[in-house]
């Protein structure tokens, strides 16, 4: 037998044998397997339509998807908003979230940024909430908002249409300051 046909030979053997052994290693860590959820997506992105228009863009680090209810719990999340041609009009980073699949609800929390792409300001809070319903955006926590030119505006809160002309901060403190 040539070296070639010996070590051909060999390699088949050793894959037939490794076949054939049972394997230790889970595929998932048991906090996973515990999971209650009926499917996890790890690199989650789905659209958000209505009528046929592409009205956003929720993107996941890790989904835990839970059928029965339409709920995702979100980690290390985005959601991006369209206006009606199609163009970003504001993006939401946050730690975790929540999106009904069903009413297309959403909340973001955790050092929560929302960035207006019209005015390049943003507007920061521990959580931030959508209704689509009810065309709205809100946070009811401690609410900052800051200008491209820098002008920063703090509250206890804010609410915003979709078009986000309509901002309106709720019990304004220590009025609007510049940060350098």
């Amino acid at each position: 037998m040539t070296t070639r046909r010996i070590a051909f030979t060999l390699a088949i053997a050793a894959t037939a044998a490794a076949c054939g052994e049972d394997l230790n290693t889970p595929v998932a860590g048991n906090e996973l397997q515990s999971m209650e959820a009926d499917y996890v997506a790890f690199g989650m992105a789905s659209f958000v339509t209505a009528n046929g228009v592409r009205e956003g863009r929720v993107e996941a680090d890790t989904a835990y998807v839970f059928e029965e209810t339409g709920l995702a719990n979100l980690h290390q999340m985005e959601i991006v908003f369209y206006d009606e041609t199609g163009r970003e009009r504001a993006t939401v980073t946050g730690v975790s979230g929540e999106w009904n699949r069903n009413t297309d609800r959403m909340v973001a929390r955790g050092d929560v940024v929302l960035f207006v792409h019209a005015d390049s300001s943003t507007i920061e809070s521990a959580e931030i909430f959508y209704d689509p319903a009810l065309d709205r955006v809100w946070s009811d926590s401690t609410t900052t908002r800051i200008m491209k030119d820098g002008t920063v505006t703090s509250g206890t809160a804010f609410e915003s249409d979709m078009t986000f002309e309509n901002i309106r901060i709720e019990n304004m403190r220590g009025g609007a300051r510049r940060v350098f």
